[in-house]
């Protein structure tokens, strides 16, 4: 009996049992990345045909231009998730990831509500409030990456990141094709959908991911405080964050002209309806999820962190300069190949901001990171829109010097980590 109680309790049987525990909890989180994602991404094949095709009291607001009126849309979300993201991250390492988590997606699941509403109603005010707070609540993803680096070392962090990065990648593949598919039935039976899929979210939060194991004194802090003290923006305080941060910053408006004006582009050159937008996305998306899964370790490995994310960033610049010549037929490829280089990136340079400063609490970096790539969005949002009225094209090409310009300023600032 004691021989067997030593075989149970072997350092590799409780290293099999941890291993175990961490796979359940990153499947758990991998889920609420893909539920969210794909309800993000569910209303963007509708909304350029929907405000460059249709006259309505949502796109004729105040007598705005209607790319204007597309802008602020588009600009408003991630200001919610600049919001909150800054404060959920943290806020996860305090109260608990499972409790912030819980929480938020409710808070979500309300908010898609009112996004509905506000779309039967036809009042684009309500609409930009609702898609405000479902920004809000959405920084809740942070979270998820934070749990994912959490398991490290019992499981790879690269290995963990790049799962949660396809996870999300999956969503949007599949949040634009259903959203295409379900815009028959109008704006207003997207969200709610998106509302559906959260609570099954929310269902697999609860039931599945470990409970919470906090020390009394964790949670003294009040709520207030993590606005002024606990934000994720505190951290840009160290000078040495702050720059790479700025180089995050410079990378991800290059990348959110693309996200925020392909869509405009794919309109404006091609007429392409919202099931067409939703295919070419999936095409996107399938490839993004495909070098996610199976090549960026592999490119860790080969590359190293700094010289593989270098990598991402000039080919995705490479690649939206070629926009003004491309053809309905040539779109399809390059948007494949998009897909690889926006892995690359995406799955190398937030893990080499995690293991630069591995010191610091995940939950916190992992909200500037969601704070930052918003941050971009709504900058992008604003400035690209004006810059869509002479093209949407001059949006994408701006994005692409913004890249040149992070990867030539992370190759010489930044050391190499392999």
């Amino acid at each position: 009996m004691n021989r067997s109680s030593k075989i149970n309790n072997s350092p590799v049987q409780q290293f099999s049992t941890e291993e175990a525990k961490a796979k359940k909890s990153l499947y758990s989180v991998m889920l609420v990345v893909l539920f969210s994602s794909a309800g993000i991404a569910l209303p963007y094949p509708i909304l350029a045909p929907l405000f460059l095709n249709e006259i309505s009291p949502l796109t004729t607001f105040a007598d705005l231009p209607s790319k204007i009126l597309l802008g602020i849309l588009l600009a408003i979300y991630p200001l919610g998730v600049i919001l909150g993201s800054s404060v959920l991250g943290a806020a996860s390492g305090i109260y608990g990831r499972k409790k912030t988590l819980i929480i938020t997606l409710v808070l979500t699941v309300i908010s898609y509500v009112l996004s509905a509403l506000a779309v039967l109603a036809e009042s684009f005010l309500l609409l930009v409030l609702a898609r405000f707070l479902t920004g809000i609540f959405s920084g809740n993803i942070s979270i998820a990456k934070a749990v994912a680096v959490d398991l490290s070392p019992t499981l790879d962090k690269t290995y963990t990141f790049n799962l949660v990065n396809a996870t999300g990648y999956l969503g949007w593949l599949l949040g634009p094709l259903a959203g295409g598919l379900l815009a028959v039935y109008g704006l207003d039976t997207v969200f709610y959908f998106a509302a559906v899929v959260l609570v099954v979210a929310l269902v697999s939060v609860t039931l599945v991911l470990p409970r919470d194991n906090l020390k009394p004194a964790e949670t003294k802090m009040k709520f207030s405080q993590l606005f002024s003290k606990q934000n994720s923006f505190a951290l840009l305080a160290n000078k040495k964050i702050r720059r790479i941060f700025l180089i995050y910053l410079l990378a991800t408006l290059g990348l959110n002209s693309y996200y925020e004006f392909y869509p405009v582009w794919l309109v404006e050159n091609f007429n392409f309806s919202s099931p067409d937008i939703g295919y070419i996305t999936v095409v996107l998306t399938l490839f993004m999820t495909i070098t996610s899964v199976f090549f960026v370790k592999q490119l860790k490995y080969l590359f190293g962190l700094k010289f593989g994310a270098i990598v991402g960033m000039l080919l995705m610049a490479f690649l939206f300069i070629l926009h003004p010549v491309l053809s309905e037929t040539s779109v399809w490829p390059v948007y494949a190949i998009t897909g690889v280089a926006i892995a690359i990136f995406n799955g190398l340079l937030p893990v080499y901001i995690s293991e630069q400063y591995a010191d610091i609490e995940q939950g916190q970096l992992m909200g500037l990171i969601t704070t930052i790539f918003s941050l971009a969005n709504v900058i992008i949002a604003l400035v690209g829109s004006a810059l869509a009225l002479f093209g949407a094209h001059w949006a994408i090409i701006f994005g692409a010097i913004l890249l040149i310009i992070a990867s030539i300023d992370f190759n010489y600032s930044q050391e190499d980590i392999r």
